[in-house]
């Protein structure tokens, strides 16, 4: 039996929590709410009713919205507030992360790949999104730790089992990933030697899982079979983006550099051979090259849908940095050049770029008459710049009608224009991303028709303003 967790692990992880949570939750409110975060803010503000509708057509579990639903209700309705949840999840990952490389490879090798992980950019955004990533990330990081725990428990760890089988029902009810998630525990019990003895108590949690998940499978497997079936909005991946997915969870490309080689030479002074390094580089090796193989059939392949495999790199990395060679002195050096590299690359007082307020600026500097936002769901975004405590909590058609009175429509394309062109003096087109429901430009072209003087300003990243005037 392995000894209780030592007083100096105690504090030591108790340090590495204040200092996540000290980083996390400063510079809250430096992003404007955007990309995905209005979409989660408006659906968490409508009726059980309408949530459950929107679930049916949504790739979006109900867990996350309900926990912001309920956390609205309780702190001023700004970014920062809505997004405090998040900040608090990703701290909290440290706390499983630290536990199972401590577990599997050492203090070092913990406290290593607990400073990667705190000083990495990728994990920092996604503490500061009104989305269920953060989360996503702590349930998983956590799997890992119990199933690693249980090896060791009595009865081949069945209690371990049915704890970890509770954890992933929470799991698959905050993220549809969260199978994988699930899925790579279980290539970990089949492959990995000192888990193989779990296999008949993983499988029975494993059926559990499945039983309680039953009431959402008709959701989930329609959702599943419409993506299959009609694709996604994502591209098919080029081999660079392997790359480009390392890179972002090293912060700068001469750190993730330096990573791939510590791997590579770990790897092979190693031979594979520590519990640590081999779970490690299944949890990142298979989910990695896995969705990458997927995506040429169904796309899938972007840098939130890993967010479960990223604190796997920071494990591998530390393991490997360990086993680079015998001598603790140059470890501990290695480890210390590396925690450097990441902290002198982690920039989280920087903002994403993205400010949806200088597009509700440009448009109320030009507009005269109709504007039209294209494709629809950006107005999600548009209105809560505008104004969060207008149109923006209002469900389906009332939020039609809202702005319509104020000459505010979506569009798809031409032939779901609201407005006749021909009969404006001047229309205000937000393309902020047209070609994915009208890849022919047959809104444009409709408006130049009528209206032939074209002005137009990137006001926002990849978010362009049209004036279409006589």
């Amino acid at each position: 039996m392995r000894a209780p967790l030592q007083l100096s692990d105690r504090a030591l992880i108790a340090l590495l929590l204040l200092l996540n949570a000290g980083l996390k939750l400063c510079w809250l409110g430096v992003n404007e709410l955007t990309i995905d975060e209005p979409f989660t803010v408006h659906w968490s503000q409508q009726s059980l009713s309408d949530l459950w509708a929107m679930f049916r057509t949504e790739n979006n579990p109900p867990l996350y919205f309900l926990l912001i639903k309920a956390w609205s209700a309780c702190v001023p309705f700004e970014p920062a507030w809505l997004r405090v949840p998040s900040a608090v999840f990703s701290a909290l990952t440290v706390w499983p992360l630290y536990l199972l490389a401590n577990r599997l490879s050492g203090r070092s090798v913990a406290l290593t790949a607990a400073l990667i992980f705190t000083f990495t950019n990728y994990h920092y955004g996604f503490a500061h999104e009104v989305r269920a990533y953060a989360l996503f990330t702590l349930l998983a990081t956590t799997g890992m730790w119990l199933l690693v725990r249980g090896k060791d428990k009595p009865n081949n760890g069945l209690r371990a089992m049915l704890g970890l089988s509770a954890l992933n029902v929470v799991l698959v009810y905050t993220h549809f990933f969260g199978w994988l998630a699930i899925g790579l525990q279980f290539l970990c019990v089949l492959v990995l030697p000192d888990l193989r003895h779990l296999r008949r108590n993983f499988s029975i949690g494993l059926g559990m899982t499945a039983a309680w998940y039953l009431p959402y499978a008709t959701i989930f497997l329609g959702r599943l079979g419409s993506s299959v079936a009609h694709g996604t909005w994502v591209e098919p991946p080029v081999p660079e983006e392997l790359y480009n997915m390392l890179w972002r969870w090293s912060n700068a490309p001469v750190v993730v550099i330096a990573f791939l080689l510590l791997i590579m030479i770990g790897a092979w002074r190693s031979k594979l051979t520590g519990p640590g390094i081999r779970l490690a580089s299944l949890w990142v090796v298979v989910p990695l090259l896995g969705m990458f193989a997927v995506s040429f059939q169904v796309p899938m392949f972007l840098d939130r849908y890993l967010v479960y495999v990223a604190p796997g790199f920071a494990m591998l990395v530390a393991v490997c940095i360990g086993s680079v060679s015998q001598d603790l002195r140059v470890s501990i050096g290695v480890s210390a050049m590396a925690i450097i590299g990441m902290v002198a690359t982690f920039t989280p007082w920087k903002d994403n770029g993205r400010h949806p307020s200088q597009v509700v600026r440009q448009v109320h500097e030009w507009r005269s008459g109709a504007v039209i936002l294209q494709p629809p769901w950006y107005d999600l975004t548009f209105l809560y710049a505008s104004d969060p405590n207008e149109c923006f909590t209002l469900p389906g058609a009332e939020r039609s009608f809202c702005m319509g009175k104020g000459f505010l429509w979506t569009a798809e394309d031409a032939a779901s224009l609201p407005i006749d062109p021909s009969a404006e003096e001047q229309v205000v087109l937000v393309d902020a991303g047209a070609s994915l429901v009208d890849p022919s430009g047959s809104v444009k072209a409709a408006l130049r028709a009528a209206l032939p003087q074209v002005d137009s300003v990137e006001a926002d990243h990849r978010v362009w303003v049209y004036r279409f005037r006589h």
